[in-house]
């Protein structure tokens, strides 16, 4: 597994920028009007431009110069508007329009110090770090990456790096999205055991998290993929009571219910 520096986020972050960028090079017309079954409703010229969008949304927001609409408070809604700005564009400008995009907040996170990357600044589900903003535009394109692949027929590899910074996000992120969605369960503590990408001790709640050696209520384990997927709501739970989910199952459910990283 790639060691969890900023050095290594760019790499996996351009690693995949760069897979993505290959398939969109190798779609040919037909490709660009396929419907996309992860995304209902939406072509893959549709999801490439929503993804564009969300890379222009992140360098405004690395730049200190958040859109007015974040955080959202309707999410659907959101993407929709952005989808329907750009119906009818000529698939080569959807392509150009992300590629200039992702250039651009590649070459920003680039040039960021430490502190840097240690900065806030708001996001679609409201404030985060930017490193935490890297983590989630690594994993839209992953993610979005594997729906077009997935649509057009092709293959679309689970390079390790990307799978570890998308799990650990997953993992990171399960405290705040326990109390975004009503479920949250203070005082608790989960062990996350996402094998070879590692485990994650985290609370039940958004807050400080639990003390080191802190008994757990709840240990869920899974494979990194799987738990990604599951975050990208591309996957049902994968946890089974008593082999992978032992303790508190009621909080297993929670957990699953909640599971998500909005790009």
């Amino acid at each position: 597994m790639t060691a969890r520096t900023t050095a290594g986020l760019l790499a996996a972050l351009d690693d995949t920028y760069g897979r993505f960028g290959a398939l969109l090079a190798g779609l040919g017309p037909a490709g660009w009007t396929t419907p996309v079954p992860a995304t209902p409703g939406w072509t893959v010229a549709d999801l490439v431009a929503h993804v564009g969008d969300g890379e222009r949304a992140a360098l405004a927001c690395l730049q200190g110069d958040p859109p007015g609409e974040l955080p959202v408070a309707d999410l659907d809604a959101w993407t929709a508007a952005q989808v329907a700005a750009h119906r009818g564009e000529p698939p080569e400008q959807v392509r150009q329009e992300w590629e200039a995009g992702a250039d651009a907040v590649r070459w920003h996170l680039a040039g960021l110090d430490e502190d840097g990357w240690r900065a806030r600044t708001v996001w679609v589900a409201g404030p985060l770090t930017i490193r935490s903003l890297a983590q989630l535009r690594l994993q839209e394109t992953w993610v979005h990456g594997r729906d077009v692949a997935e649509a057009v027929g092709t293959g679309w590899p689970a390079a390790p790096a990307a799978v570890a910074w998308m799990a650990d996000l997953a993992a990171r992120v399960v405290p705040a999205n326990l109390t975004r969605f009503g479920r949250a369960r203070p005082g608790a503590a989960i062990l996350l055991r996402l094998g070879w990408a590692g485990e994650w001790l985290v609370a039940g709640a958004a807050g400080p998290r639990p003390a080191p050696g802190t008994e757990p209520d709840l240990i869920l384990e899974a494979d990194p993929l799987e738990f990604v997927l599951l975050s990208a709501r591309r996957r049902e739970p994968p946890w089974v009571a008593g082999e992978t989910a032992r303790g508190d199952l009621a909080l297993a459910a929670d957990v699953a219910a909640t599971a998500m990283t909005v790009g």
